[in-house]
């Protein structure tokens, strides 16, 4: 397996807005660049090449004969960005993983398993590496050899998530949030307010839109984002900011989170809009908190802030870190079993001419260094000597198949 190489740049080893400077730029308006990647196949001896970019990380996964060493990376990375200087481009050596061999493989199948990614137990990294395999494949980059690694990982990834618990326990802060919220008897019918646009919100909407919440009131600085957000819900309404303290419908939820850098929910507001002693739950995700301390004091007031939601957050992320453990024991024993269908196939590939070969000996005995003495043969003796050909034609091909790869697996042969 020492043909399998990895070189990695990760949030482990550069920070995330830097990752750019390692892509390997589409010529055109393509999405995927195919034509420069088989450009770097070339200019590095590259005989198969899987190309993994996603938000935390860069991942070039290939096989070829040669030693990944400094001199590689130096110019691995002026042809990914030819206007790098000398300086910078030890800079980017200084960030890149290396691995050979099994411990390359042993990375990819991590990868693909979330073992190493920044949110420990997702699966999104799934898909990202399903796509640049389609990809791959799809522009002739990858072969056999990267087939393999690649249908095992998603095997060996399956079984991660379904024989350990590495995948439970929610680690997001806004998957927290929605979690408790159903927790609190969220129901398709609760009358929800929400306060700002952006990303976290909106996040937020992905799971309140896949479990049915319709009846939704978006309040933002830009009303234009504000109808956006809330034209994802099937009774969602937008309004401009301003307009916040005339709110006239029921109000079971808030959410809110929005950049200011004072409470947007005051309690004049929340008295204005919500009628005294209705219970209701406030889900404040914003840094500083979006709602003023009287109404999170309020008897009939449920509130849910970042700072218990981060403190969930870390001991679910330390529950992970648990099944990691175990995640790393089955990954050890998965690539046992990897070498050994890894040999089977070279193996299956080396011999994959015998056959054919098989055949055309028996093509000659027949038709040229026989002819003769089979053409003054009655018609049972031909028939005869037809089943024996095909019977020692099969045995034959399956012969040198059995030996070597008990051979290679360190078996004994008995013929």
């Amino acid at each position: 397996m020492q043909s399998y190489k990895v070189v990695t740049i990760t949030h482990k080893t550069a920070k995330v807005n830097r990752l750019k400077d390692y892509l390997v730029s589409s010529i055109g308006d393509s999405d995927y660049p195919a034509e420069r990647l088989k450009e770097l196949k070339d200019a590095f001896a590259i005989h198969e090449l899987l190309y993994l970019n996603t938000c935390n990380r860069v991942t070039f996964f290939f096989t070829c004969d040669k030693k990944i060493d400094n001199k590689f990376l130096k110019d691995l990375f002026q042809f990914i960005n030819p206007d790098l200087n000398k300086e910078l481009v030890n800079l980017h050596i200084s960030k890149a993983l290396v691995f050979e061999g099994e411990d390359a493989v042993k990375h990819f199948m991590g990868v693909a398993a979330s073992l190493d990614s920044l949110v420990i137990g997702e699966r999104e990294i799934l898909g990202q590496i399903k796509t640049a395999y389609l990809n791959a494949k799809k522009h002739d980059l990858c072969g056999d050899d990267i087939r393999l690694a690649y249908q095992q990982a998603i095997v060996f990834a399956k079984k991660i998530h379904c024989d350990t618990r590495i995948g439970e326990k929610p680690i997001s802060v806004v998957s927290l949030a929605f979690r408790t919220l159903l927790e609190q008897g969220i129901s398709k019918d609760s009358n929800m307010l929400i306060i700002g646009a952006g990303q976290t919100n909106n996040l937020m909407a992905n799971l309140l839109t896949k479990n049915d919440i319709k009846n939704v009131s978006v309040y933002n600085r830009s009303l234009r984002k504000a109808e956006d957000l809330a034209a994802r819900f099937k009774n969602g309404k937008g309004f401009a900011l301003e307009q916040l303290a005339n709110h006239h419908l029921q109000v079971d939820i808030i959410l809110t989170c929005t950049g200011a850098n004072y409470a947007v929910l005051t309690k004049d507001i929340f008295h204005k809009i919500v009628p005294a002693n209705h219970p209701v739950t406030i889900v404040d995700l914003a840094v500083p908190q979006d709602v003023e301390q009287d109404i999170i004091d309020l008897p009939s007031v449920t509130y849910i802030d970042v700072a218990s939601l981060e403190k969930k957050a870390k001991e679910n992320l330390q529950f992970r870190k648990g099944e990691l453990y175990k995640a790393e024991t089955m990954l050890e024993e998965f690539l046992v079993g990897f070498s050994e269908l890894h040999k089977e196939r070279r193996l299956e590939k080396a011999l994959a001419d015998i056959p054919n070969e098989v055949k055309s000996i028996r093509d000659r005995a027949l038709n040229s260094a026989f002819k003769k003495d089979i053409a003054a043969l009655d018609p049972n003796s031909k028939e005869i000597l037809e089943k024996v050909l095909n019977y020692m034609e099969e045995k034959y091909i399956a012969l040198p198949f059995k030996a070597s790869k008990k051979s290679l697996l360190n078996k004994k042969f008995r013929p």
